[in-house]
């Protein structure tokens, strides 16, 4: 049987020295953090702050103390009971009024109470569960921190990017109207180059918006204002992984909290059987009750009398509900057994995809990578061909667009690379 205090000895096994590293570093360096942030400084303000794990600590406590309660419901149960009588006999002589005064001290306690036993276990397993719970909270926070952080440094580099884009193509616009001013060009030309630089306009804009809202999510995140500004210290770094589809499926079988809470979820509906069946049991209680009774309140003139009492109680009847209330037991243990392996088999299939996404994302990133290099080259190519005369204005924008577009499908690439990676490990229970 598990008990409360091996329990509590147990309980949410966290890396709390990490935690508290964390915790250390950000206090140590808060006056630059008002400003920087880096992704150390995010997640342990994150701990701090977050509300969702801040209410799955909350909720923790809740089971906490019920737990306690319920431990404390098999102890022995301490009552005291006063009261005053008097006995009026209708008439003008006092003297024919009896007074009674009794006090009284009980002690009792459950022997035999499986409804007990069976309560207190289930909300031990409430708390394990709540244990779980709290743990996957933290778990889901990290992945949320680092998918957010990555995608606040590509939104960073896209916006970059956006605003370079601009300056080449107002670059080209001013070549492009010495060239007009010159007679070598057509004024179709310049008007082209024109167009263009209000569609990167435009594109700088949107980007500026899309920065703006990935700085929300992170102060959402800290539980902060949401217009608050702050800079960011980091970069979009290729990171390796266990390229090892089986290790993952095992790790998620082994270590995935969501499937240790659907067992958990098992054992509960089989102390629900135990409730249900415990109307089929005898309940055994004994008391000990000692009380003095007086006829004064001062209790000059008293008797005392100590009552001990054992107690059997057996309903043993009552036309067949406690069967049907164990055999609705005992298919709600069949549903969470087959619920448990449902999603079994749904993490197996969700670690399979999120590995052939990483695997997916790698090669875009190769891919993109060589297309990039493509890109620069054949834009110095049309930039040389176009200030000769060689090249027309729109190879040189084509060449721009495609060099923009290469610079993002890159950037891009790399953030759905770490981000899958990062969700790898959250799906695999790391």
């Amino acid at each position: 049987m598990v008990t409360s205090q091996s329990y509590r000895d147990e309980r949410w096994t966290m890396n709390y020295s990490t935690i508290a590293g964390f915790i250390i570093f950000m206090l140590s360096h808060h006056a630059h953090a008002q400003k920087t942030l880096t992704l150390e400084q995010f997640m342990a303000q994150a701990f701090l702050q977050n509300l969702g794990l801040k209410i799955e600590k909350q909720q923790y406590e809740v089971d906490k103390a019920n737990e306690s309660a319920n431990l404390k419901k098999l102890l022995p149960a301490f009552s005291f009971t006063s009261s005053g009588s008097k006995k009026l006999q209708d008439t003008t002589d006092s003297s024919l009024e009896v007074s009674s005064y009794t006090s009284g001290l009980s002690v009792e306690q459950a022997l035999y109470k499986p409804s007990l036993w069976a309560s207190w276990n289930k909300s031990v397993l409430n708390l394990q569960k709540a244990d779980h719970g709290l743990k996957r909270e933290a778990k889901s926070l990290i992945f949320t921190v680092k998918s957010s952080w990555y995608n606040l440094l590509t939104e960073q580099v896209l916006n970059q990017e956006a605003i370079d884009a601009l300056l080449r193509l107002k670059q080209h616009k001013k070549n492009a109207l010495a060239f007009y001013e010159t007679g070598k060009i057509w004024r179709n030309d310049l008007l082209q180059a024109q167009v263009r630089v209000s569609r990167g306009e435009q594109d700088a804009f949107a980007a500026n918006n899309r920065l703006k809202l990935a700085q929300s999510k992170v102060n959402q995140i800290l539980n902060r204002d949401l217009e608050y500004i702050f800079e960011t210290k980091g970069a979009l770094k290729i990171t390796t992984f266990k390229d090892d589809l089986s290790y993952y499926s095992k790790h998620a079988v082994k270590n995935r909290l969501d499937l240790q809470q659907s067992k958990i979820d098992i054992a509960l509906a089989n102390k629900d059987r135990d409730l249900a069946n415990a109307k089929r049991k005898p309940t055994i209680n004994f008391k000990v009750n000692t009380g003095v009774t007086a006829t004064d309140f001062a209790y000059q003139e008293s008797a005392t009398q100590t009552v001990a009492s054992l107690n059997l109680s057996w309903n043993f009847w009552q036309w067949g509900q406690t069967n049907q209330e164990v055999n609705a037991a005992d298919a709600k243990i069949k549903v969470q057994q087959l619920s448990f392996s449902q999603h079994r088999a749904q993490i197996i299939s969700e670690v399979q995809t999120t590995f052939l996404i990483v695997k997916e994302a790698q090669f875009s990133l190769k891919v993109s990578e060589q297309a990039l290099q493509h890109s620069i080259e054949n834009y110095r190519v049309s930039e040389i061909r176009y200030k000769e005369q060689l090249g027309s204005s729109s190879d040189v924008l084509d060449a721009q667009d495609l060099l923009t577009q290469t610079k993002k499908d890159r950037v891009l690439a790399l953030s759905r690379y770490l981000t899958s990676v990062a969700q790898l490990k959250y799906v695999s229970g790391e």
